[in-house]
């Protein structure tokens, strides 16, 4: 597989603290312990954050807007990249590397994992094209991804394991995943 993107530049409100430089499972942060999931299996592995604040330092994509919204940094697909890109939520570290296999090989322009409940909106392949209706949604102040994956071709994946997609966003949500 070519390349992931791990989003790291959320504001973390509900943690109180910025989660993606918090301690895990023996890695100096929850960004670095998926990062080095990720790259054991992709070519090309970078985190999105608005500022360089890891340590050790991660390969980053910088997001440069003042806004938090994933959006953002899939508008900005096209300027670095020409094929699908695999997106993860830092806070979502233990998604199955058989399950992000699984969505690679499909071939519209957005494939998400889907848990039965609910569709993973940052969890799943964005081809690179899907950038431009990206930018077009933001001038209209139209910000969310489930109407971005309407607009695209796309479609999801339902996944049995749903502890795959725990999404660490508080303090007691850390302590139950950092064993």
């Amino acid at each position: 597989m070519q390349n992931a993107l791990i989003l790291a530049g959320g504001k973390s409100s509900r943690m109180g603290t910025d989660k993606t430089l918090l301690e895990f499972c023996g890695a100096p942060s929850i960004t670095h312990f998926l990062f080095e999931r990720l790259s054991k299996h992709f070519d090309n592995v970078k985190v999105a954050s608005k500022q360089e604040k890891f340590n050790p330092k991660l390969p980053l994509l910088i997001d440069e807007f003042s806004e938090f919204a994933p959006i953002y940094v899939i508008a900005n697909l096209d300027k670095y990249y020409n094929d699908p890109v695999f997106i993860i939520a830092a806070d979502t570290p233990f998604v199955e590397i058989d399950t992000i296999k699984k969505l690679s090989k499909q071939k519209s322009q957005i494939t998400l994992a889907s848990d039965g409940e609910f569709i993973h909106y940052l969890c799943g392949f964005y081809s690179p094209s899907v950038a431009n209706i990206a930018r077009q949604m933001i001038k209209s102040k139209d910000l969310r991804l489930a109407n971005l994956a309407k607009i695209c071709e796309c479609e999801s994946i339902e996944f049995g394991n749903l502890k795959q997609f725990f999404n660490i966003n508080t303090k007691a949500d850390y302590e139950e995943a950092n064993i």
